[in-house]
């Protein structure tokens, strides 16, 4: 199976040995497979890394969500949309 996958060249010597068999020599092998590699060195500065508390504007984003998702409910009948509604609203809460 190995040898019907891969077939091998052989090359035949111009020069007999002192019995004046021809001898069959192999090709030099040459590298396989040859491809670059690409290293990256990535620096984080996790010195610099600073953690803030929400500020007022994503407090008021979380209340103009919690009020949509109010309007739908009143608007819309699916049964997701009261969850969405007190999930909003426990957000919007907290943030404030």
């Amino acid at each position: 199976m190995f040898a019907a996958a891969y077939p091998v060249r052989v090359e035949v010597s111009e020069m007999a040995n002192e019995k004046g068999i021809v001898e069959a020599k192999r090709p030099r092998q040459g590298p396989g497979v040859v491809a670059p590699t690409t290293r990256v060195n990535l620096a984080l500065p996790f010195s610099k890394i600073t953690v803030e508390e929400p500020g007022k504007d994503l407090a008021e984003v979380a209340s103009m969500v919690a009020a949509l998702a109010a309007v739908m409910e009143r608007t819309a009948d699916d049964p997701f949309l009261p969850e969405l509604r007190k999930r909003a609203e426990a957000l919007a809460a907290r943030l404030r």
